[in-house]
């Protein structure tokens, strides 16, 4: 084992023991990040109001519940973003 090799391990133990210590944050982290990138998507008028909830289940497990406000051609939108080829059929009835 080489110098590099040994000193490649202890960075990775030390960034590993840091990681875990600021986990318990990520939900706060994860809530601040989502409710950014709707903010932008409610700016654009892709969607109406929406609220965001992080929970931690367990160590790296997370359950995020958003809720949102659409109008019915916002739906369609998301669905179609969401789900493409499955709407490709229904494309003639789901026209802006």
């Amino acid at each position: 084992m080489s110098i590099s090799d040994s000193l490649i391990q202890s960075v990775i133990r030390v960034l590993l023991r840091v990681a875990f210590v600021f986990e318990p944050l990520a939900p706060t982290a994860i809530t601040l990040l989502l409710n950014q990138q709707l903010n932008r998507f409610k700016e654009a008028g892709a969607i109406g109001d929406f609220k965001t909830k992080t929970k931690r289940k367990g160590k790296f497990h997370y359950l995020i519940e958003i809720d949102l406000d659409l109008t019915g051609i916002q739906a369609i939108h998301l669905l179609g973003n969401l789900f493409p080829s499955q709407f490709k059929q229904f494309r003639r009835w789901f026209h802006d």
